[in-house]
This record gives structure tokens, sequence and C-alpha cells, in this order.
């Protein structure tokens, strides 16, 4: 069998995530290796203090726990980065054989001159050799020829290079476009879920709070339906300004679908939550929505906020239910109201 040293620890790494996965309980599957066989390797240190704090709680790494994993740490190594290595290592290659071409056309210009230099004497000296003199004169045309195509293969890979770095701009301005709500120009849930991951591994990582708030327009289908869609949009775009103007630097607000809305709310009590959501409920309430194509004034919007404390190991779900369940109570509680609880939700939410 085949071995040496990066084999033998490869499969060190890989016996050990077995070992981890077998006492845990947890499904040896692709994904789930992946996940283990990186905290084996130890090459990410934001992983290994994660499974840590997770297994000195106690946690169970359900189905769900494990896909978070995977999706948090292991998913972007292999779409991001893979992407912009890529892309980096075409632009780099790209300039390399431009700079060796150029090389390349600067020798052949000089190799050229030479032959030329080496005619032009042959001449003077009124040499007889026809042979010779003939020889000279057919590869100082071919040389400028190579001279000709190094130049165009040059313009061409010049031309190539000015290309991918187009491409990354697209691509950076695709990913932007993914993770943003068209309708609002905020963040949409992908993102939101994603960014609650990573601030949920923050805070367990350094024993930092953490707070997500829910809010929700309230009778927003009736408003939609009396005034029309255009004005229901407008509504929707002057609550994601109001969220986003109401909150702290850092947090971040998101569409999280329909008239509903998210905010993950970093390094945060839940008494500080609780003031948030009551300054976006106050300033929502203070704005007047008006049909532009009349100027009608169309009353005021309100909204019905409820929030929730992440708690360390948690699966973020249910961080979300809990605050989806603070602002089901709010709804039930009369609406354009803030509630704010910390215990395990024990009803479904809704509008």
């Amino acid at each position: 069998m085949e071995s040496g040293p990066e084999l033998d620890d490869a499969r060190e790494k890989a016996e050990s995530a077995l070992r981890h996965m077998a006492v845990l309980g947890i499904p040896p599957t692709p994904d789930n290796f992946a996940v283990w066989f990186a905290y084996a390797g130890g090459g990410d240190p934001h992983l290994r203090r994660t499974i840590d704090i997770l297994m000195d709680n106690g946690q169970e790494f359900d189905e769900i726990r494990n896909a978070e994993l995977h999706a948090r740490f292991v998913l972007p190594t292999y779409r991001t980065s893979a992407v912009d290595t890529v892309a980096d290592d075409l632009h780099a290659v790209a300039g390399r054989l431009s700079h060796t071409v150029g090389h390349a056309g600067a020798g052949a210009r000089r190799y050229g001159d030479a032959l030329s230099d080496a005619s032009d004497a042959l001449v003077r000296s009124e040499a007889e050799d026809l042979e010779v003199r003939t020889l000279v004169s057919g590869l100082m045309q071919e040389t400028r020829v190579m001279e000709a195509s190094n130049a165009q293969l040059r313009e061409r890979l010049e031309q190539s290079s000015s290309e991918i770095a187009h491409l990354r701009e697209t691509l950076e301005e695709t990913r932007r476009e993914a993770s943003t709500d068209g309708l609002t120009g905020i963040a949409n849930r992908m993102r939101f879920e994603r960014e609650l991951r990573t601030a949920a591994a923050a805070a367990m990582e350094r024993g930092a709070t953490l707070c997500v708030l829910m809010a929700d327009i309230d009778h927003f289908k009736v408003f939609n339906d009396t005034h029309g869609h255009a004005v229901g949009d407008q509504v929707l775009r002057l609550v994601a300004r109001v969220l986003s103007d109401a909150v702290r630097p850092g947090d971040l607000v998101a569409r999280y679908g329909g008239e509903e809305f998210a905010v993950v709310l970093p390094d945060c009590e839940l008494e500080e939550a609780g003031r948030i959501a009551e300054r976006i409920r106050d300033r929502i309430g203070h704005k007047h929505v008006v049909r532009r194509s009349s100027g009608a004034d169309l009353g005021a919007v309100t909204l019905s906020l409820g929030v929730a404390a992440y708690r360390f190991g948690e699966p973020i779900a249910q961080a979300v239910e809990r605050a989806d369940t603070a602002l089901y109570r709010a709804k039930q509680g009369g609406r354009n109201r803030v509630v704010a609880i910390d215990d395990p939700p024990t009803a479904a939410a809704g509008n």
C-alpha cells in the first residue's frame, strides 16, 4: 500500500474524524465527514472552538446542527474561496503569459536586428556568396513574422486579462444581488440566515450575547388590497428604511418574507433588543403613507415586533422560532407592540 507523510497524516485525521462521529452518534455522510475531517485537521480554529463549545455543553449533534456546521464552515470554503482562487489564478496566469510573451517578443526583435546587421555587413563587404545572403534574408523575414505573431498573442492575452477582471466584478455584483431583496434593497432571507449563523458562532467563541428581532406589518393585506400593490410596495420600502435607520451599526436588517422583517442583533442583551424594537415601533408609527400620484394621506403604518435571545449551542432556527413566537404574541395582544421572551417556544408563529 502506498504510504508517505501526507498520506499518513490524512489517514490519521480521517480515523480521528470517524472516531468522533461514532462516539457522538453522527451518521458518516459525506457532508458530516467533511465537517469532522476539518475539525480533526485543526485548520479552521473557528470550527474547532464552535464544536468544542457544543461538546462541552453536552449539545446533541442532530441533523439540523450537522447541516448548520456544514453550511457555516464547509460550503463557504468550497464555493466562495474556490471561485475567488480560480479567478485570481486565471488573472495571474494571464499576466505571467503576457509578461513572458513580451520578453519573447523583445528577444525576437533583438534577434531580427542582429540578423539585419549581419545582412548589412554582408552587403557592405560585397560578399559573393548569394546563398548565405538569401538564407539570412529568409531568416529575417521569418523573424518579422514571429514578431508580429507574438505581438498579436500578447494583445489577446491582455484582452483576456481584462475580461477576467470584468468577470470578477460581475461575480461580485451577482453575489450582492443574490443576497439582496430586490424590492427594498436590504438583505434577503438567505443572507439573514447566513449572517445569523456567523453571529451565533462568534457569540459562542467570545461568550457574547446575541438577539433576534422579528417584525411584521399590521393589517398589511388589508392595506395592500385597499390601496393597491404599488402602494403596498411603497410601504415595504418605507419599513425597510425605518428599520435600517433605527438599528445600530453592525446590525443586519433583512426582509424575511412577505411583510415580515428580521434583524440580527450581535452583542445585544434582551433588554437592549427590546429598546431597539420599541424605537423601531415608535418611528414607524410617526410615518404616514402618501399616495404619490395624488398626494392623498393614506394613514400610518404600525408594526408588531418580537425579540428573543440566542442560547449557546442551540440551532439558530430555535432562536428565530422564539422571536417569531414573541411576534405572534404581540399580534394576539392587540398589535402595534413589542414582546420579548426568553422561554422555549410553545405556540406556532403566525400573523
